[in-house]
């Protein structure tokens, strides 16, 4: 077996690995016995709903028909009982007697079958003259990298927006709102009666937060005092520790995995915008979700690398890795009271994802500036450097290099300007050209030649 076989093959206990140390949704994946995962259906899964009789009345056997266990309740032989043959043993049937023993009840499973909402995936070329003596490595590291920084925080980002969209004002279990340093412990008890009143039980319960409400919890001094730390075993067998508040995991959610109405483009995911989507996403304060209202699901469906001899029937020399994730969160009506979401007031949320920073440095000509470091939100994302002088980049819009007054910035060279421009406004372009990154609407001061 070849090593492109042995990552074939331990690849889906690899992406099971990755879940459970890297994401921040793993410890909702607690309600799969109740799905059929290997349902033979492309694209869907099997849910589990169980239905079944309540308590009933308890007759001793052969007690007379005249005695009643339960004052004000008719005998099961009496008009407006459920009538003899409803016990296990009754006249007729088994020794004398009106009625005796235990009520029969039944169990019925029912097998709901769900569409999964998304199925992604991705084909990535490496050629064979680039990395003659390294292509195994690379191919193994990019698996890892992809699933780490693109498939994980993406279903992350999915799950959390499922989960805030099924939240509702009216029903009191969303909240738009803005929370100072002396607040954080009221809006956690508000959230845990609400959740209480609702019958969801406390060890069932889940808190994530985002960087600056966990920022909030460390400084809060009275909070802190009922901070512990626990063990977490994962259904994969994982442990890992988390931070426990009146009993209840608190999970730490990066802002740029943590909005509301996430958009899934041809290159990941990233923050609706009013101007191009017609709405905006909010980051997100923080969630209590019950663990067993959220049944969130993913399926690899496919992996498969090529070699060079197999590549050049596709009129490409080198390696071919293909990659197809089927995922999707399931939240039943009956259970969306187990949630509570608090999101921020503000339009936050391309803000806190999909940003990118830039330095520049003095050109060797007059006027003339150079891209220094580059930073991106979340880390690694891929693209052409564009600019412009005039207008600030709008993130998922198109965008044409030599159109509009967009130019592209080359690292490493001189990028020309005249003595006026002294500040430009900069974007990150993927290939089907959109702008998958921004500096933001403030002009970024440039570093030029005198």
């Amino acid at each position: 077996m070849n090593s492109f076989e042995l990552i074939e093959k331990y690849l889906p206990k690899a992406v099971d690995k990755y879940f459970y140390e890297d994401s921040k949704t793993a410890i909702l994946e607690q309600g799969s016995k109740f799905i059929d995962v290997n349902f033979n259906e492309t694209g869907y899964v099997k849910i589990a709903s169980f239905l079944m009789d309540g308590l009933s009345d308890y007759y001793q056997t052969q007690q007379d028909s005249n005695d009643f266990i339960n004052p004000g309740t008719a005998r099961p032989d009496s008009v407006g009982g459920p009538g003899a043959a409803a016990y296990a043993a009754y006249a007729g049937n088994m020794a004398s007697g009106s009625r005796d023993g235990f009520a029969i009840g039944g169990v019925d499973v029912k097998w709901e079958i769900f569409r999964l909402q998304w199925v992604r995936g991705r084909q990535f070329r490496i050629d064979y003259i680039a990395d003659e003596e390294t292509a195994s490595i690379t191919i193994g590291n990019a698996v890892e990298e992809f699933n780490r920084t693109k498939v994980v925080p993406e279903v992350d980002v999915a799950r959390f927006g499922v989960i805030a969209s099924k939240a509702n004002a009216s029903l009191g279990n969303y909240l738009s709102e803005s929370i100072s340093a002396n607040q954080i412990i009221g809006k956690f008890n508000t959230a845990f009666e609400w959740l209480t009143e609702h019958e969801v039980p406390a060890e069932q319960q889940v808190i994530f937060v985002n960087p600056s409400v966990m920022t909030l919890i460390r400084n809060t001094t009275e909070l802190t005092k009922f901070l512990t730390q626990d063990n977490y075993r994962s259904p994969a067998g994982l442990d890992f520790t988390v931070e426990k508040y009146m009993g209840r995991p608190i999970i730490e959610v990066p802002s740029n995995r943590f909005f509301t109405n996430p958009v899934f483009t041809q290159n990941g995911y990233r923050p609706a915008v009013s101007s191009t989507d017609g709405a905006d996403s909010y980051v997100i304060n923080y969630m209590v979700v019950s663990t067993r209202a959220v049944v969130p699901i993913r399926k690899l469906e496919y992996n498969k690398i090529y070699g060079p001899e197999m590549s050049g029937l596709a009129g490409f020399h080198g390696y071919l890795i293909n990659f197809l994730l089927y995922h999707g969160v399931v939240v039943p009506k009956n259970k969306i009271v187990g949630t509570y979401v608090s999101v921020s007031s503000a339009t936050t949320g391309a803000a806190k994802s999909n940003t990118m920073a830039l330095t520049t440095l003095a050109g060797a000509t007059q006027y003339a500036w150079k891209v220094g470091q580059v930073w991106t939100n979340p880390a690694g994302l891929r693209g052409k450097i564009v600019y412009s002088y005039s207008n600030a980049f709008v993130l998922g819009a198109s965008a044409t290099i030599g159109s509009g007054g967009v130019l592209q910035a080359f690292e490493g060279v001189d990028n020309s300007a005249t003595s006026g421009q002294t500040t430009a406004y900069f974007g990150l372009l993927d290939a089907s050209s959109k702008i998958i990154a921004t500096t933001g609407s403030s002009a970024v001061t440039l570093v030029r030649h005198a």
